[in-house]
């Protein structure tokens, strides 16, 4: 355990209560989500693994809306409580592998960090990610240090197996500390506890491994898949940049930058204090990377990368000689400039993280990422929705983004199917007339000129439009009757990256949010 001193332990309180206060504030205001109305669906169809996720996010909503309810806070609650422990935690992990002024600075970055913020505030996988993650960073510290005891390595191992069943980039983790012992740690592998931790993660690797194997390695076909940028013209080097520091912030893109400066305090003799930055280096570049590369531009993956990143701010300007600019006394100049940027970075990142949070529950004139218009016009109105739509009960309803098929059913509790593959492995059925919903992720021109192909009466669109402080979304709602074609070949019409790709609108709105 590490200790505080009361100043240190009233300041890391502070923190930990301003998260809880940005996560909590008004929690259950805003509708849910599209990807929140997913995720619920697959609590009410318990697998092992799912089509485009492991099974942990299906386990963390199960907990928070048993001990909560199905409103939108009883969604939220957990998530958003795993995101302020993650304050504490990246303190300590920055303490431990870096310095203590690495945990402050990570510590205020997940405090106030506005992509941190708006995962916290919605639930997606990563806050119950990140948790793990630096749970499991801190049960390796006495490993490395080679004073674990037995139960120490189980804790480790158990953590680990959990943190692969939440989502497929913890294999970029896994990768960088297979390659962490094989590079300098080798004497880890003489260690009877490392392969019990081995096998633990193999366990715990299984149920994916099950599943993936009864339904033709689905998630390992959608993680290629998604790893070319969802089979997508790439939006471009530079402008996938642009995109990215702009969800995270720029005051945070800067934190990141600081911290590539410290990359040369990695090279020189193995010492314990250098084998750990040697290990967050590599994690954080094994887990940055893939997104970085990949033209699926979904920034919101950066966000555990970040957070192994950020502690780095804190490196050691002695691990290394000094340059002789240290050395004849610039070096405190440089040490105060540097400083002095970092403190101006983490500033503008507080005044971000309190504009996005609330950006979502209302217009404000602060600073925010760039994600909270879309997100908060995706939310607007369901419940207003729910009111209005009723529609012949003899159409099946189908959305052609699967975020809405999870929205109306969850508002309206009338069954709703999508082309996204989930939906395809739960089957959809046979039917001839359907109401057909829509955003404008894509034209809505083009989803009714390929409606007009596959049926023979469409009628619409109507325009549907709902408002919630901040943002206004409207929903487009045709009437298709007498369809012509096969479901499968409706299916392939009106998937939504098939059609996104005819229209060159992938670095749209989903781009944003990062799915």
């Amino acid at each position: 355990m590490l200790s505080l001193s009361r100043g240190s332990f009233c300041l890391l309180a502070l923190l930990t209560l301003a998260a809880l206060v940005l996560r909590f504030w008004r929690l259950g205001d805003m509708p849910l989500f599209g990807d929140e109305a997913f995720y619920l669906l697959l609590i009410k169809r318990p697998e092992l693994a799912y089509f485009d996720h492991p099974a942990g996010i299906a386990w963390l909503l199960r907990l928070s809306t048993a001990l909560g309810g199905n409103g939108e806070w009883g969604v939220r609650w957990l998530s958003a409580l795993l995101s302020v422990a993650c304050v504490p935690l990246v303190y300590s992990v920055g303490r431990r592998y870096v310095s203590a002024a690495g945990g402050w600075v990570a510590a205020v970055a997940l405090a106030f960090g506005a992509n941190y913020v708006i995962a916290g505030r919605i639930v997606y996988p990563d806050s119950l990610q990140l948790f793990l993650l630096l749970v499991n960073l801190l049960a390796l510290s006495p490993v490395l240090d080679g004073a674990a005891t037995l139960r120490q390595y189980t804790f480790f191992g158990l953590t680990l197996a959990l943190l692969l069943n939440v989502k497929l980039t913890s294999g970029f983790y896994l990768a960088a500390l297979v390659l962490y012992v094989v590079v300098w740690r080798r004497d880890l592998l003489r260690q009877r506890g490392m392969w019990l931790a081995a096998g633990l993660v193999a366990l715990g690797l299984l149920p994916l491994i099950v599943w993936n194997a009864t339904h033709e390695w689905a998630v390992v076909g959608w993680a290629i898949y998604q790893g070319q940028g969802f089979g997508l013209p790439s939006v471009g080097w530079w402008r996938s940049s642009r995109h990215a520091i702009a969800y995270v912030s720029p005051p945070l893109a800067l934190l990141s930058a600081l911290a590539l400066l410290g990359l040369p305090q990695v090279i020189g003799p193995a010492t314990a204090a250098r084998n750990r930055l040697r290990l967050l280096w590599l994690a954080a570049a094994l887990l940055l990377l893939p997104v970085l590369f990949s033209s699926a531009n979904s920034p919101r993956n950066l966000d555990l990368g970040l957070a192994v990143l950020l502690p780095l701010v804190g490196w050691s300007w002695d691990l290394n000689p000094t340059p002789a600019a240290v050395r004849d006394g610039r070096g405190s100049l440089l040490r105060a400039g540097y400083w002095g940027l970092a403190g101006l970075a983490l500033v503008a990142v507080a005044l971000y993280g309190v504009g996005t949070a609330v950006a979502l529950t209302g217009p404000t004139p602060l600073p925010q990422s760039v994600a909270t218009p879309g997100i908060v016009n995706d939310a607007a109105g369901w419940p207003e929705f729910a009111r209005q739509f009723n529609p012949p009960p003899d159409r099946l309803v189908f959305a052609v983004d699967y975020s809405i098929a999870g929205q109306v059913r969850h508002y309206t509790g009338l069954p709703a199917y999508s082309s996204a593959g989930q939906f395809r492995l739960w089957g959809v059925p046979d039917f001839k007339d359907a109401t057909v919903l829509h955003l404008n992720f894509v034209p809505p021109d083009l989803v009714g000129r390929q409606l007009r192909a596959d049926f023979e009466v469409v009628s619409g669109p109507q325009a549907w439009r709902y408002t919630y402080p901040g943002g206004t979304k409207v929903v487009y709602v045709w009437q298709a009757e007498g369809r012509r074609v096969p479901v499968g070949q409706f299916l392939d019409d009106l998937d939504y990256l098939t059609l996104a790709r005819e229209a060159g609108a992938f670095s749209g709105q989903h781009a944003v949010f990062g799915e």
